[in-house]
C-alpha cells in the first residue's frame, strides 16, 4: 500500500518555502553581478524568477493551515526532497548562462557546493563571472549549516513539524543537546555561524585578498566547503597569513557547534574537556608531524618550515572536509595517500559543518574494541563506553556500528560501480571516499591539482547522489528506498 498516511501538503509546502528562500539568494547573487557589471546578470535574474514562481506555486498548493505534528517519514522525505530540489534549481544559473553548458556538469557542481564537498568540474575557474562565483560559494555557506536548519531559524510557519526536520537533517551522535525549542536552536546555531563568518571576512580582507575573494572564501571556509575563486586554490596567494587564518577557521567549522555555543557562554571547562575535540586536535597534530617528517626526510619539500606549513594546511583541509589546496599530496607518493585516505574517512566532529564518519564515532569504536578485550577476561562484567564521563547505551553503540558498516559498505560498492563505469582503480576509490565524506579532492587526475571534468557522465550523476547521501548521513536518504517506508 503506497503512502496514503504521508502528509503531502506539509511536504509540498515546506519544499515551496525552501525554493522561495533559494530565489532570494539567487536575487542577491544577481545583485553582486549588477554591482560588478558582469554578463551573468540576466541569467541569474531569470533563474531567480523561475525558482520564485515554482516556490510560490508549491507553497499555495500546500495550503495555509499551520501543521501541528508530522511523523519521521515526513521529516525524512521533506529533507531529502528539499535538498534535491535546491540542487536542481541551483543548477539553473550555471546551465542557462552557458557557463557550464553540460547539465550533468552543472548539477554536479551545484550538488558538490550544496553538500560542501568542493569537488569541481571546472578547469578554468577564473573565467566565471562574479555573480556565478558568489552563487557557487553561497551554496556551500547555505549547505554548511543546512538549508532546513536555516529555514527553521526564520520560518515559524513550519510549526510543530520543525523537530522532525531538524532530526532528519542532523542525524548522528550528539552528546551535548540544546534544551530550547528547535526554532531557538536553529537561530542560535545560525547566529554563531553568521558571527564567525563576519569575523573571518574581516581577517581575510585585511590580508592580500581583495573584498570579493575574501567574501567568497569566507563562505567556503566556515562551511568547510573548499570552493575557491582561483584554479590554484589558496596556493594562488602564497601567504602564510591567509593560510594560518583559514586553518584556524577550518578547525572551528569542523568543531561541534554546541561546544562553540557553550564556549561563548563562558563554559570553558566543557569546551576544553570534550573528548571528541581533544581526539580531533590530536589527529591533526600527529598527522601533521608525521607528514612533515616524511616530506623533510625524502626532500619532497625544501626546509622544515615549508614542510610543516604544507603538511598542516593539507591535513586540516582534508580532515575538516574543506578541500582547499596549497600543494598536491597526490605527487608526494602512496604513503601519503594512505594517511589522507584515513583522514578523509575520520573527518571532523559531530554537530559541525564537516562530513565523513566523524571523530566521535572513531572514539566510540576504539573504546568499544578496547572494552571487548576486558569482556573476554571478565565475561559477566558490564563495561559501557563512556564519552565525557557519560555511559552510552548499548543501543547507541549498536547504531554506531551499523552506521560504520554501512559507510564502509557503500564505499566498497561505489568503488566497484565507478570502476565498472570506466574510472581507473585508484581514482574510483578516491572519488567514492571523497564524495561520501564530502571532502572534495580525490586521487590521480581528480586530486588537488586536477578536477572531475573528464570522468564518465554516469559517474558524475552517481557521485552527486553519493554527496547527498553522505551529507545527510545515509539513513535520511536510504530509508526512502526501503519498502516499509511507503507502507501505511
Amino acid at each position: 500500500m503506497s503512502g496514503p498516511g504521508l502528509n503531502w501538503k506539509f511536504i509540498i509546502k515546506v519544499t515551496g518555502l525552501i525554493l522561495i528562500l533559494e530565489s532570494l539568494f539567487l536575487f542577491i547573487s544577481a545583485g553582486i553581478s549588477w554591482y560588478y557589471k558582469e554578463w551573468d546578470l540576466p541569467h541569474l535574474l531569470l533563474s531567480a524568477a523561475i525558482t520564485l514562481v515554482c516556490g510560490i506555486t508549491l507553497t499555495l498548493f500546500g495550503g495555509k493551515e499551520k501543521v501541528k505534528f508530522i511523523g519521521k517519514r515526513e521529516g525524512f522525505l521533506t529533507v531529502t526532497l528539499t535538498w534535491f530540489l535546491f540542487g536542481c534549481f541551483g543548477t539553473l544559473p550555471f546551465y542557462i548562462s552557458g557557463a557550464i553548458p553540460s547539465l550533468s556538469d552543472a548539477f554536479f557542481e551545484t550538488m558538490s557546493g550544496l553538500t560542501t564537498t568542493g569537488a569541481t568540474i571546472l578547469t578554468e575557474i577564473e573565467k566565471l563571472p562574479k555573480g556565478l562565483h558568489f552563487w557557487r560559494s553561497l551554496t556551500q555557506w547555505l549547505g554548511g549549516m543546512g538549508v532546513i536548519v536555516f529555514s527553521l531559524a526564520i520560518l515559524p510557519l513550519i510549526g510543530g513539524g520543525g523537530s522532525q526536520l531538524f532530526d532528519a537533517e542532523t542525524t548522528g551522535i550528539t552528546h551535548d543537546k540544546f534544551r530550547p525549542r528547535v526554532a531557538q536552536i536553529a537561530k542560535r546555531l545560525w547566529g554563531i555561524y553568521l558571527a564567525l563568518s563576519l569575523i573571518l571576512l574581516a581577517l581575510l580582507w585585511v590580508g592580500p585578498m581583495d573584498f570579493f575573494d575574501a567574501l567568497c572564501h569566507t563562505l567556503t571556509t566556515i562551511s568547510t566547503g573548499g570552493y575557491s575563486t582561483k584554479q590554484a586554490s589558496i596556493a594562488y596567494w602564497n601567504s602564510t597569513y591567509i593560510e594560518s587564518v583559514i586553518i584556524v577557521f577550518m578547525i572551528i567549522g569542523a568543531t561541534n557547534f554546541s561546544l562553540l555555543y557553550f564556549l561563548l557562554k563562558g563554559d570553558f571547562k566543557r569546551f576544553f574537556r570534550d573528548e571528541e575535540l581533544r581526539w580531533f586536535l590530536a589527529i591533526i597534530i600527529i598527522s601533521s608531524l608525521l607528514i612533515t617528517f616524511g616530506l623533510t626526510s625524502h626532500d619532497l619539500v625544501e626546509g622544515h618550515i615549508d614542510s610543516f606549513r604544507n603538511s598542516i594546511f593539507q591535513v586540516v583541509s582534508i580532515v575538516t572536509t574543506t578541500g582547499f589546496a596549497t600543494g598536491d599530496f597526490v605527487q608526494w607518493g602512496p604513503f601519503y595517500w594512505i594517511i589522507f585516505m584515513i583522514l578523509m574517512v575520520i573527518c571532523g566532529c559531530a554537530g559541525s559543518t564537516s562530513g565523513g564518519l566523524k571523530t566521535i564515532r572513531i572514539v566510540v569504536l576504539f573504546k568499544n574494541t578496547f572494552n571487548e578485550l576486558g569482556r573476554l577476561i571478565h565475561p559477566r562484567a558490564i563495561i559501557p563506553v563512556r564519552i565525557n564521563g557519560v555511559a552510552l547505551s548499548f543501543g547507541v553503540v549498536e547504531r554506531l556500528l551499523a552506521f560504520t558498516f554501512l559507510f564502509i559498505f557503500v564505499i566498497i560498492i561505489s568503488w566497484g560501480v565507478l570502476t565498472l563505469s570506466g574510472m581507473p582503480f585508484e581514482e574510483a576509490l578516491g572519488a567514492a571516499v571523497t564524495a561520501i565524506s564530502n571532502v572534495g579532492p580525490g586521487f590521480g587526475s581528480n586530486g588537488p591539482s586536477g578536477s572531475f571534468a573528464n570522468i564518465p557522465e554516469f559517474c558524475k550523476w552517481y557521485l552527486s547522489f553519493l554527496m547527498l547521501v553522505g551529507r545527510l548521513e545515509f539513513f535520511t536518504v536510504l530509508v526512502l528506498f526501503t519498502p516499509g517506508f511507503w507502507k501505511r
